[in-house]
């Protein structure tokens, strides 16, 4: 199966590395923000309408393993530890947005610093 965003080059241990221009206009990619919830309002606010799951709830996610998820935080540091833990567990379609929220801001995107975020969907 070919990746949603072609142009985005696979990472060795099996996520894609995706920019912001790659998924600002896209609608067929869940958007999965695993910061802390009080990191969404801040000022580097967050992609409006992301799902919201912090990192350490991870596991709880509840998708199927073909959907397209995209990883955002305020770096990349944490996006790309969600994206290694979303393939381990058997995601087959993850990115890791490079650069998180620093470099979506930088290249001034639009953001939301209002509650604008779903919960992801979890397991009970």
């Amino acid at each position: 199966m070919e990746p949603r965003i072609a142009v985005a080059p696979l990472h060795p241990k099996g996520f894609y590395e995706a920019r912001p221009g790659d998924v600002v206009v896209r609608d067929d990619l869940f958007l999965l923000d695993v910061r802390h919830e009080v990191d969404l309002a801040k000022e580097m606010g967050h992609i409006h309408q992301v799902n919201h799951l912090p990192l350490a709830e991870l596991e709880a996610l509840e998708l199927p393993r073909d959907t397209p998820v995209v990883t955002v935080c305020n770096n990349g540091f944490e996006s790309r530890k969600a994206a290694v833990r979303l393939v381990e567990a058997g995601f087959t379609e993850v990115y890791h947005l490079v650069g998180g929220m620093l470099r979506w801001n930088a290249e001034e995107r639009p953001v939301a610093r209002v509650d604008t975020w779903r919960a992801a969907p979890r397991r009970s």
